[in-house]
């Protein structure tokens, strides 16, 4: 089973082309990158990010709601009389308005989806070799986890291309990728090409509450306040 938190009815529709970036991508980490080699987008795929568990999914969407901690330290050199506003010191919160714009669904993916562990370092050692020539563009000497989860953008959507040109006899041989979450080690997550999705939908909730479990716990560990 898999979750995902996103806008609209279905939540495992591919994003809308017309919602994507000047580079052809959607800004995240393991998107086509065949916009630069100048491909049309009927043959670049979309991607369907999701997680293992909820509290995985709600945290990818919500963690761009975390203060800034360079703001938060220039704040606390403020020598002032007066105490700082508590609102400014805990930490961002997730606005009422994200809530009520989004759902969260949960699949069953199909068994005979094959994935690529960028977990494993067999994979990442395999990824170094083929993707040479990009880690000497950005003077990178390995790929290993640090640099799955860096702000290495293009490299990882140059990794994601690459397993999903992958045959066999003709065939493709992965899905997607499978990865672990820069935010919280335990949150396993699933990149997951939209032209390869075989899954089975279960459940997709309306509204978010604020006492959603898997929110709730997103919000603990990222230092987050829900409003109400």
């Amino acid at each position: 089973m898999v979750y995902r938190v996103a806008r609209g009815f279905d939540p495992f529709a591919p994003p809308d082309w017309a919602f994507a970036k000047d580079d052809g991508t959607f800004g995240n980490r393991f998107d086509d990158p065949g916009a630069y080699r100048g491909m049309p987008e009927e043959r670049r795929f979309r991607v369907i990010y999701c997680a293992t568990e909820p509290a995985g999914a709600f945290g990818e969407t919500v963690a761009r709601f975390r203060k800034n901690p360079r703001l938060l330290a220039k704040l606390q050199q403020i020598e002032d009389s007066e105490s700082l506003d508590p609102e400014l010191d805990e930490g961002g919160i997730i606005p009422e308005d994200f809530r009520l714009k989004r759902s969260i669904g949960a699949t069953r993916l199909s068994d005979t989806l094959l994935f690529a562990d960028f977990r494993n370092g067999e994979t990442l050692t395999i990824l170094g070799r083929k993707l040479a020539t990009w880690l000497d563009r950005f003077h990178l000497e390995e790929i290993d986890l640090s640099t799955i989860t860096s702000s290495h953008r293009r490299l990882t959507q140059e990794a994601s291309r690459y397993v999903y040109e992958l045959v066999d006899s003709g065939q493709p041989v992965y899905a997607g990728i499978r990865y672990a979450s820069r935010l919280h080690a335990d949150w396993d997550l699933w990149a997951i090409y939209h032209d390869r999705m075989v899954h089975s939908p279960e459940d997709v909730a309306g509204d978010i509450r604020e006492d959603d479990p898997g929110l709730q716990e997103a919000a603990r560990i990222l230092g987050l306040r829900i409003e109400e």
